[in-house]
């Protein structure tokens, strides 16, 4: 899957390691602040979705929660309105290689689009980990595996 750098929140960035959520990478301007049009087709009808993949497992922590954000400013979690959550989930739901797949609908955006992270519990400093977040038309599920595989040549 190609991924386009304009689109992209997070490359391999280490997760937010406070118990307040935290921007992590950076907030993307998805539109001008004109005010004339407040209800936003950003896909031209098609779906369109924000990606969030586990890189590097997180841990340290006991739980975990990532959220998205838009707000009229590039700080998006200060007064912004939290559009999606994964929820307070243990770490060991997110390993490696783990995705979150948003899909986006036609509503009321503001100039910009952010993801947050908060560790929460006893021990909510300190988290690692590490994840790519991006906005795109096609979300690639599929993986090859072993069992995916013909036991025996069709061709015999």
């Amino acid at each position: 899957m190609f991924i386009d750098g304009n689109l992209e929140f997070a490359d391999n960035a280490a997760v937010a390691d406070a118990s307040s959520d935290t921007l992590i990478g950076s907030a993307k301007q998805i539109r001008s602040q004109t005010g004339d049009n407040a209800t936003v087709d950003f896909s031209a009808g098609e779906p369109l979705y924000v990606v969030i993949e586990v890189t590097t497992a997180v841990a340290a922590v006991t739980n975990y929660e990532f959220k998205l954000w838009t707000d009229a400013d590039s700080g998006v979690i200060s007064g912004g309105t939290q559009l999606w959550s994964s929820g307070v989930q243990a770490v060991a739901n997110y390993p490696a290689g783990k995705r979150f797949i948003i899909n986006l609908p036609e509503g009321s955006y503001e100039e910009y689009l952010g993801i947050s992270g908060a560790a929460s519990g006893a021990d909510s400093d300190g988290a690692t980990g590490n994840i790519n977040a991006f906005i795109t038309k096609d979300v690639s599920n599929w993986q090859g595996t072993a069992t995916r595989v013909p036991a025996t040549d069709p061709a015999t």
